[in-house]
């Protein structure tokens, strides 16, 4: 109860705050940086651009992006004077305030890819699981690195995690569908050398905005967003983002269960 009173204090101020206010600032990922998240906000900046324009020019405001570093990803809102922070997701974020979040502005599949010849491996199978540094993990993963069955390896970058795939080094990776492409077409490799597990289902999730004192102004980002999925979509073919489409329809193999 006394949570819904705080949420709903805090809608009711940032609307007053909102009306009053000519310029918004978002916090993005700089693109001269390294990528330190699941996904690479500069790659999706496009689709961005396209809603948070469209939506300035609704609403009658101004909109400046503030360039921040990856690494520092979870002090962006206490070091700087941002408003807004892209991308964001609720099981990403570590802070201490309470963060408001928009509905998916973008969808991303994350997917997991083994060799041909592992296509049979289940969860339980892998010993060692590449991933992007900080890329947060299902709990069925970490419950495998906890036991010590498997243990999972970061890199830095996704050539990098594709090329352990590729070398052997680990048993299966876990990235997103545009990440992928653009390793195995650096390291020129076949579109058959990667392949889905017929075990692990890929996973589509968002991307979404937070900011810590505009709910209010969050809820109506929501409406506009309803309404204009078609631009949405119409700006993330245009470069390139498949906006979660990749991940497989199919439902997996039952997985067996962990061992104790």
């Amino acid at each position: 109860m006394r949570r819904a009173i705080t949420l709903l204090a805090a809608v009711l101020l940032s609307g007053q705050a909102f009306a009053a206010k000519d310029t918004f600032f978002v916090g993005v990922e700089d693109s001269s940086g390294r990528q330190v998240h699941p996904v690479n906000g500069v790659k999706y900046q496009p689709v961005l651009d396209a809603v948070m324009t469209a939506f300035a020019l609704e609403e009658g405001f101004e909109l400046e992006y503030v360039p921040l570093q990856g690494d520092a990803y979870d002090q962006w809102y206490k070091e700087n004077t941002i408003d807004f922070r892209f991308p964001d997701h609720p099981r990403w974020s570590a802070t201490d305030g309470t963060l408001f979040y928009s509905q998916p502005v973008v969808g991303i599949c994350e997917i997991t890819r083994v060799l041909p010849e592992n296509q049979w491996m289940r969860i339980p199978d892998v010993t060692a699981l590449g991933i992007i540094e900080d890329q947060p993990v299902s709990s069925d993963w970490l419950e495998q690195e906890r036991k010590g069955y498997t243990k999972i390896v970061s890199f830095s970058d996704p050539t990098h995690l594709v090329k352990a795939l590729v070398d052997g080094e680990v048993d299966a990776i876990i990235t997103d569908s545009e990440q992928l492409n653009d390793a195995t077409a650096a390291l020129k490799l076949s579109g058959k050398r990667i392949v889905a597990s017929a075990h692990i289902q890929d996973k589509k999730e968002s991307l979404r905005i937070s900011s810590e004192q505009y709910p209010a102004m969050l809820e109506k980002l929501d409406e506009f967003l309803k309404t204009h999925r078609g631009l949405i979509a119409q700006v993330a073919r245009r470069h390139g983002i498949d906006n979660g489409r990749a991940c497989l329809k199919k439902r997996p193999s039952r997985q067996s269960e962990l061992a104790d």
